[in-house]
Formats: structure tokens, sequence, C-alpha cells
């Protein structure tokens, strides 16, 4: 077992509300081990897609619903071990699309698909999409009340993945996927857009092409250091992997900065969420899903939606150190659980947030 200094078992989650659902993980088995220490996954449910954040002491998560209602649950940590649900971003999916009401159900294993969380300018902002209807957004100041009413930014079919960014000037803008065809029918196209001003649609002349690979989609921007960090993922020989491309600039062209597989390419989840420490450290949530076994070789790659009614989604974690700057690492950073099961049976200690 790894001692944790500073990090004691833990405690009651403070957190009320209508779907204050407690979802802490089993001891022994995963999440915290009441020691100090936690197994992945820390979720060991149906939670997948998963995006988050911290602010101030508070970590928030997001994670896709498909065709439930009520639709894109929020889940609140103080340690990123130790979960619970304390709403739903939006209450009922007719409200999106008639065809996913309960007299209709029309839209089995689509309705709500993956969308990232985001705090800018004293509100949480949560985009997502749904393969039917296109690209969505709502807001809130306090993520364990109540949401805005779901507001439509691009209306067509084809699109998922996207995710907010602001840069330093407050302006904001839009990545997503256009896995539909494009009007020369490609697919599978990284989108940017400029977003108007109350950030609840995009600005359609500003709209190109950031990145085309296989399947490139799991979008989500950063900025860290003065650099723009475009994370997606892209299929391989090897099956779908995790990516990164970095540049000096949000509007460079497509081949102006190489992508590079990130350290926990394989066995892991295809949707993930950065949630920096204090400390600066980027802590990755994702989720890993397939019909591994303990002891066994591994878990497979994550399969995305249609799946995870077989092989429910377990949650991870995973440590990623950025060394010489802004430069890939020489070596895998140490791992917490991401890639494969019997990694998972070794208990490891949470850096300190």
């Amino acid at each position: 077992m790894c001692a944790l200094a500073g990090y004691s078992p833990a405690q009651p989650d403070p957190l009320t509300g209508p779907d204050s659902l407690a979802v802490k993980s089993s001891a022994g088995k995963w999440g915290d081990q009441r020691d100090g220490t936690f197994l992945n996954p820390v979720l060991p449910g149906d939670f997948s897609d998963l995006d988050a954040i911290r602010v101030g002491d508070d970590f928030y998560a997001i994670s896709s619903t498909m065709q439930y209602s009520p639709g894109m649950v929020v889940l609140h940590s103080r340690n990123l071990i130790d979960w619970q649900i304390v709403s739903h971003v939006v209450s009922d999916l007719a409200a999106l699309d008639p065809e996913l009401g309960w007299d209709r159900m029309n839209r089995d294993g689509r309705g709500i698909w993956a969308g990232s969380i985001r705090y800018h300018d004293g509100r949480f902002w949560v985009y997502f999409g749904t393969p039917d209807g296109g690209i969505y957004m709502a807001s809130t100041s306090r993520p364990e009340g109540s949401w805005s009413p779901a507001k439509r930014v691009i209306a067509a079919a084809g699109w998922d993945d996207p995710c907010p960014f602001w840069d330093d000037d407050g302006k904001g803008y839009l990545v997503a996927t256009r896995f539909g065809a494009d009007e020369d029918g490609q697919k599978y196209r990284i989108h940017l857009f400029s977003m108007n001003a109350g950030n609840d649609g995009v600005v359609e002349d500003s709209d190109r092409i950031l990145h085309q690979s296989r399947g490139s989609e799991a979008n989500k921007l950063y900025k860290v250091g003065g650099v723009y960090l475009h994370y997606f993922s892209e299929v391989r020989p090897e099956g779908r992997v995790a990516m990164m491309e970095r540049s000096s600039s949000l509007f460079r062209t497509v081949g102006d900065s190489a992508a590079q597989p990130c350290p926990w390419s394989c066995g892991q989840g295809a949707e993930s969420g950065w949630a920096y420490s204090t400390e600066g450290r980027a802590m990755v949530v994702s989720h890993a899903s397939g019909a591994g076994r303990l002891g066994g070789a591994g878990w497979s790659s994550a399969s995305r939606y249609l799946d995870r009614r077989v092989a429910g989604d377990r949650e991870t974690r995973s440590g990623w150190d950025w060394r010489n700057g802004l430069g890939w690492r020489s070596a895998h950073p140490r791992q917490i659980e991401i890639r494969i099961v019997c990694e998972r049976l070794t208990p490891r200690a949470i850096p300190a947030t």
C-alpha cells in the first residue's frame, strides 16, 4: 500500500440536491481504500465519456447518458476518487428531440453523446452533441442546482465531441468533429469555430479545419504555458488511440504541428478529461470499457457507446507529467492503472490536491 501525505479516508460529501445519489467506490476492490490509497477503477459503474475540471478545491465531471432522461450526469468530488452525482444538465431529452421522449423512444444508443465541461466568467458551461440534432450548450452558476435550457449551437446532424475554449482575451471558440460527410464527402474532420458573444452560437464564416485523420474525434482544447494543446483520438492499426498536437497559434493550418500519441494510448478510453491539481499536474480521468477480466491480459480499447450495454465502463485516473517545458516525455510517466488490468490490482497513492 502507498501512504498518501495529507490525504485522509473519504468523508461524507456535504453536497445535497435532488440527484444527490452517492456513487462511492466500494472498498477492497476499487476506489478509496480508506487508508490513504486507492485502486482503479475509481468508479466501477456506467459513466462513459467523462470530462473533468477543477474549480478551486472542487472537481466536477460530466458523463454521457445516450437516450436516457435526465441527461448528461454531473458529478462532484474533492479528491478525484470519491464522486457524487449532483445534477443532470438536461431534465427531459424530449426537449431536444421528441423521438427521445418516453412515448416514442426511437433513439436507442443515440441521444446525448460525449461533451465537455468548462468554467468561464463565473459560470459552468457544458457543450454536448446528439448525432441527429447537432451541438448543444447549457450553463449554470452552480452545478449542484438547475441548468439553463439547452440551446442548439450547431443545428445539423453528424456532429459530435465538442469542446469550448476561451483564450486569454476572453474570446470563445468551439472545436467539434464532423463525423458525417462535409460537402466534399470527407468525414471525421475536426472543425474550429469562433463563438458569438453569448457563447451560444458559432460564427459561420469562422469555420476552419483544425485536423483530419481516420476516425478523429474526442476533442479537448487547452492552453498551458502559452502553448495550445489539442487532444483527440484516432484509429490506427492497433486500434483507437489518444493523440495530442500542440501549436503556438490557435489558427495554424493543418500540418503545422504534428500529432503524437499520448503515453496512455493503449487500452484507454477515447474520451478523457484533464483536471489539474494545485501543483499544476495534469490528472487524466477516463473511461476504459471492454470485456476484460481481473488478472487477465487487460481491458480492450474503449469501444465508445454501444458496448457499454454489454460491458460496463469503469472510470480510471492517470498522472501525466510534462517535461522539458511542453515537450513530450521520452519515457512513460507514472501510470495509475489506466491501461491494463494487472496494474489496477496495485494500490497507488493520490497526488496531493
